[in-house]
C-alpha cells in the first residue's frame, strides 16, 4: 500500500505530464503486456488510435499522457481497475 501512495504523491508532484513519445508508449505496452487491442480498451480509446500513437502520427492528448504516467509509475493499478469493472459488471 505504501508503495502505491508514494506513486501517486510523485505524480501529484509533478507538474507537467511526461511526454510519451511512440517508442515509450511500445515500451508501457510491452511493460504492461499487452497488444494493441488491450493497450486501446485499458486506455478506451479505439486500436486505430494506439496505432496512430505508436506510428507517431498523432500524440497523445493530456488526459492519455497522464493515465500513461500513472500506468507506467504503478501497473499494478491495472487489477484494481478490472476488479471494478467485474464488480459493477456481476
Amino acid at each position: 500500500m505504501k508503495q502505491k501512495s508514494n506513486a501517486v504523491q510523485i505524480i501529484a508532484s509533478a507538474s507537467k505530464c511526461p511526454n510519451f513519445k511512440p517508442t515509450a508508449i511500445r515500451e508501457l505496452m510491452k511493460k504492461l503486456d499487452m497488444n494493441d487491442k488491450g493497450f486501446a480498451v485499458l486506455m478506451n480509446v479505439t486500436v486505430e488510435t494506439v496505432r496512430l500513437w505508436t506510428a507517431g502520427a498523432v500524440k497523445p492528448c493530456g488526459t492519455a499522457l497522464r493515465i500513461m504516467q500513472i500506468l507506467d509509475a504503478c501497473p499494478e493499478v491495472i487489477n484494481s481497475v478490472f476488479k471494478v469493472t467485474e464488480d459493477v459488471h456481476a
